[in-house]
């Protein structure tokens, strides 16, 4: 099934827990790569829909093909996401729109790239910074009589070789963060689920992202007008 391929190859985190789809009569459970991957298909569509843990966030991968006749309209805002301890009491998590969470992750990194340019320039200046200190004793006399102390000197200098290299070291430091950062919101930019009329027999993948969570079990329901509200629900298990 090619949309399943598309599932396992997209977005890859490592995390330390995964999610387990719980058999139920909507869904069957497919086993891929040492994950358990739920499909949902009816006459009118096949969905997998598959939640791993990035960071702070829960990303939600779907994957949807439309096999009726007739176009059908998805956007991000049909998915909801809850969580419980026990699979009885539900608790309702925040689930980001699209453009919601392309805006938090890109201010995020904005905001990131400035402390750390920031902080690369002071480093390099005080890198370049130096100081030496002299400390010495002093005896003397003289017919009024005798003296002794210690005294002590201290010179600052500054080394512009030292500057340098601090300077390549954190500028190298700089542009990965810039790098990866990029690399990132590339992703999201090409993969976050946005809004799609979605014709016979195509095919699409999208990223919805929803607050982390902390319980044992998590429900994911779709609610698309037109077809079958589509339910899942998974264990949180430890790697």
């Amino acid at each position: 099934m090619s949309i399943l391929l598309l599932l396992v190859l997209s977005v890859i985190s490592c995390a330390t827990y995964h999610f387990v789809p719980i058999q139920n009569d909507q869904i069957q459970v497919i086993q891929e790569r040492s994950a358990y991957y739920p499909v949902y298909t009816d006459q009118n569509i096949g969905m997998i829909i598959y939640p791993v843990y990035v960071d702070e966030d829960l990303m939600i991968k779907i994957a949807i093909k439309n096999y009726s006749g007739k176009t059908i309209s998805f956007t991000d805002t049909h998915f909801s996401v809850y969580e419980s301890d026990d699979r009885v009491n539900w608790k309702k998590l925040k689930v980001y729109t699209s453009e919601e969470y392309y805006r938090k992750e890109k201010a995020e990194y904005t905001a990131g790239a400035v402390l750390l340019a920031l902080g690369a320039v002071a480093s390099s200046i005080d890198a370049g910074r130096g100081y030496t200190s002299t400390t010495g004793t002093i005896y003397g006399g003289s017919r009024y009589g005798s003296v002794s102390g210690i005294y002590s000197s201290s010179t600052s200098y500054y080394d512009p070789t030292a500057a340098e290299l601090a300077r390549q070291r954190n500028f190298e430091a700089v542009s990965q963060y810039a790098q990866r950062g990029k690399q990132w919101l590339d992703v999201l930019e090409k993969n976050l689920f946005y809004s799609v009329d979605l014709q016979p027999n195509a095919e699409y993948f999208g990223l919805v992202f929803a607050e982390k969570g902390y319980s044992k079990y998590y429900k994911i329901i779709c609610t698309t007008p037109g077809i079958q509200i589509v339910s899942i629900e998974y264990e949180k298990v430890v790697d």
